[in-house]
């Protein structure tokens, strides 16, 4: 029986193959049900307002269609391209939607949303964490130790793991997700005079979150990474990379299985951020802009009144995790390539940031008022420490290295002088000498 030839064959060959035609025809077939195209009475859709919610919701579902079967390649090819293509296709219509709500005014943006979705314009209940800090209370509701065990064990804890095991799954390096993690934790006291939920205890912030919710996502995703680990690839560009196969045992098959549902190849990348203040900076803009992410959530339900259980952000954080895999990737190719002039950023990691910057958008313009906090003091000169002490590093770490780099071309020209001369030496010896022996055999 020849490959492919089988019941597995087949199913393989129909799934690989586009199918753009038969995907059209189910497609308008689909859409005329739908919309109840053929009846001639008024429709099951009587009310206006749910005509318009159904045909905005349905024009994005279309358009996400459309980018599966005609979208823009990624290099994901598992479980089958036109997955990410569809996450492509998501994350343009949510851009589509974001720069809508910028157009509104505040109180267009809540009824706006409102129209969607009628639970929500409502303000939320803020909740400080940082109220009483104290671990030990005899008669507390809930215990001696009631605050810690309400404080810890709500219900964004497991939200919070899986939050950094996307993270670790997306950025794959132990340094880089542990800066990120230690980060997120000093933006929180940077904007905790904003919002009361980074209001945190130092044993919430730095026990709790640090050492056991990162530290727990943060091992699980990378142990996903080294379980599903295609090739070794290197963010200083100095590494080669190295295949790994598996051997034909029944881990081996299982692992073959569950690959089927993953990427053609999950990389482990190895950032060296000391490196170079080049490599630093571009390691660095990575962080920011998961730092950037992180707030936009928090600001964005905040301004809105959007729940964190809602759709709304849930439907952010899955669209984000499958854009993220795919953005890195892009990012990693374009500041790995020899020509930074010429080289030219992928169209998911240009769309990430196009979306981080509209957002950013949305929270000033529908924030005004909302943050009239001053700022500490103590922030903005910790802030400004930082800034001043990392920039003179660079610039004398990049000034160091430029030393290094003219004096050992200086060197390697002097060298280059002395070889020079010694060869000439050597060259006018051996001609004295010639002319001596000549003149003594015309003596003879």
């Amino acid at each position: 029986m020849k490959r492919g030839a089988g019941a597995g064959g087949v199913g393989t060959s129909i799934a690989r193959h586009p199918h753009t035609l038969t995907a059209l025809a189910c497609g308008s077939i689909t859409l005329a049900v739908v919309t109840n195209a053929f009846r001639s009475d008024a429709g099951a859709v009587r009310d206006f307002s749910e005509g318009v919610r159904r045909g905005v919701f349905g024009a994005m579902g279309s358009y996400v269609a459309y980018s599966a079967l005609q979208g823009p390649a990624t290099h994901m090819t598992r479980p089958h391209a036109a997955v990410w293509k569809m996450a492509h296709g998501t994350f343009i219509v949510y851009l589509m939607a974001l720069v809508v709500l910028v157009f509104q005014t505040p109180e267009g943006a809540q009824k706006l949303l409102k129209f969607f979705w009628s639970d929500l314009g409502v303000p939320l209940a803020t909740r400080s964490y940082g109220g009483d800090c104290r671990i030990y209370v005899p008669g507390h509701r809930s215990g001696s130790f009631g605050i810690v065990y309400e404080t810890l064990f709500d219900e964004f804890t497991l939200a919070h793991i899986l939050g950094w095991y996307g993270k670790a799954i997306a950025i794959r390096d132990w340094k880089l997700l542990w800066a990120y993690s230690i980060a997120f934790e000093l933006c929180e006291l940077t904007f905790e005079h904003w919002q009361p939920n980074f209001n945190e205890c130092w044993w919430d912030m730095w026990v709790w979150d640090v050492l056991v919710c990162n530290l727990a996502g943060i091992v699980a995703g990378m142990a996903t990474v080294k379980f599903l680990q295609g090739k070794m690839y290197d963010w200083s560009g100095k590494a080669s990379t190295k295949a790994h196969r598996e051997p034909r045992t029944v881990k081996g098959a299982f692992k073959r299985v569950v690959m089927i549902f993953t990427p053609a190849s999950v990389e482990h990348y190895t950032w060296r951020p000391t490196d170079s203040p080049a490599r630093f900076m571009k390691c660095a803009f990575l962080v920011f802009c998961g730092l950037v992410f992180d707030l936009n959530l928090f600001f964005m339900k905040y301004v809105l009144h959007v729940p964190p259980s809602h759709p709304f952000c849930l439907g952010r954080l899955a669209i984000w995790f499958a854009m993220s895999n795919i953005a890195i990737r892009e990012y990693y190719v374009f500041i790995e390539s020899d020509s930074v002039s010429t080289a030219k950023l992928g169209p998911n990691a240009w769309l990430a940031l196009a979306v981080l910057v509209v957002e950013i958008l949305v929270v000033v313009k529908n924030g005004h008022g909302k943050f009239t906090n001053p700022w500490p003091r103590h922030v903005l000169l910790a802030w400004a420490i930082v800034f001043v002490g990392t920039t003179s590093y660079l610039i004398a770490w990049q000034r160091r290295l430029n030393q290094s780099t003219s004096a050992g071309k200086g060197k390697g020209k002097g060298t280059g002088k002395g070889k020079k001369a010694s060869t000439i030496a050597v060259k006018s010896s051996s001609s004295s000498a010639g002319r001596s022996s000549s003149r003594k055999s015309k003596r003879k």
